[in-house]
């Protein structure tokens, strides 16, 4: 009991798939570069930033700011840019390393009182354009972009050869490389690979809690890579559906809902594995399935990133293998932490009772979200 309520303190308070994220373009010049920020009112001001309960704002409720509200929003962008963002200098000779000082400009406030066009405004959510601009020193060296630990959004960031790169807490990510080049596709499918691997460690703990319940009735390789394959293949479809635009990217309304099935499936796994002694005929369909319903999820986080760019291919390919080698991460590191107790007595007993904490933490999700 102590186990499981460990657990549901670990992982009650988390929304899984939901990480929130910014889209930027990318250029430069010789002596200057430039981001044109996509940037979710939501984050503005503080008191919104950190209750992450608040729903996101509308465009209604944008044009509806009084003068004062708007100029508080755009002191309060600014001084969250500066400390979001932390673009550096490192120069070819030597290694040393220059935080770079940047601007920021509001087009949308050129105008009084400000103008909002409806660029990114289809789903009826407040966005406004923020245009951050810098310096080139003269020595050679590379530009790079650190997002500093926090409860920070993604950077999605595209460059004019239509390569995408992600920057997130803790990670740089170089705009400008020494060779004075665009990153490349081979930049591109790293950087796609890494993200869909982030997506399930350590972000995704509906997707760890998915395959530990698959392990505690299959513990063996062969048929768990069969089963986690298959996992696979049912999200990646979904997402592919998504990025094609077969399928509308869920609304929020409908994000709710798909959150509640993604913990029922599950707490039906974890409850399937308790009442069976082994895997029944029907199991690998209903992974299928349940893969679907995920990758709804995975949508809603990667979708926009991948449609934007050139080829989705390499993107789409990408993230699916990250998401993949992140199930086997999480499927070799459970076998090896329980290999020993394999030849135990108390062993099935042993995964019974983790697959009860599986679902009792997933009984969890399903009342938090349903209520949420």
């Amino acid at each position: 009991m102590k186990v499981a309520l460990l657990l549901l303190l670990l992982c009650g308070g988390l929304q899984a798939h939901v990480v929130e994220q910014l889209f930027a373009d990318f250029s430069r010049s010789e002596k200057s570069w430039s981001l044109k920020l996509r940037f979710d009112a939501g984050l503005a001001l503080p008191e919104m930033r950190q209750d992450k309960n608040t729903p996101q704002p509308k465009r209604a409720w944008l044009l509806s700011r009084t003068p004062s509200q708007l100029a508080d929003m755009k002191r309060e962008t600014e001084q969250y840019l500066h400390t979001y963002l932390q673009p550096s200098w490192v120069f070819s000779e030597g290694g040393k390393i220059e935080r770079l000082a940047f601007d920021c400009s509001f087009p949308a406030w050129q105008t009084s009182p400000p103008s909002f066009t409806p660029r990114f405004t289809d789903t009826g959510c407040a966005y406004y354009d923020v245009i951050i601009t810098g310096n080139i020193p003269a020595e050679a060296g590379e530009l790079r972009l650190f997002i500093p630990d926090g409860n920070h959004p993604d950077l999605a960031i595209g460059f004019d050869n239509g390569t995408i790169l992600t920057a997130y807490p803790r990670k740089s990510l170089t705009l400008i490389n020494r060779s004075n080049t665009a990153p490349t596709e081979s930049d591109s499918f790293l950087n796609f690979l890494d993200y869909g691997y982030r997506h399930v460690i350590p972000e995704g703990w509906d997707h760890v809690l998915f395959i530990l319940a698959l392990v505690c009735l299959t513990f063996a390789w062969k048929p768990l890579l069969s089963q986690s394959l298959i996992f696979t293949v049912g999200h990646t479809i979904t997402l592919g559906l998504v990025v094609t635009g077969t399928v509308s990217t869920p609304d929020d309304n409908w994000m709710k809902w798909i959150e509640v099935l993604i913990a029922a499936t599950i707490l039906y796994v974890a409850v399937e594995n308790i009442l069976s002694q082994k895997v029944r005929a029907h199991r690998l369909l209903m992974i299928f399935v349940f893969g679907l319903i995920h990758g709804l999820g995975f949508a809603s986080v990667l979708g926009d990133k991948i449609r934007a760019a050139t080829d989705i291919t390499l993107p789409l390919t990408a993230a699916n293998l990250g998401v993949e080698l992140g199930q086997i991460t999480v499927i070799g590191v459970t076998l090896l932490a329980l290999y020993w107790a394999r030849e135990k007595k108390f062993f099935p007993t042993l995964l019974k009772g983790l697959s009860a904490i599986i679902a009792l933490t997933a009984s969890y999700w399903v009342i938090e979200r349903v209520l949420g």
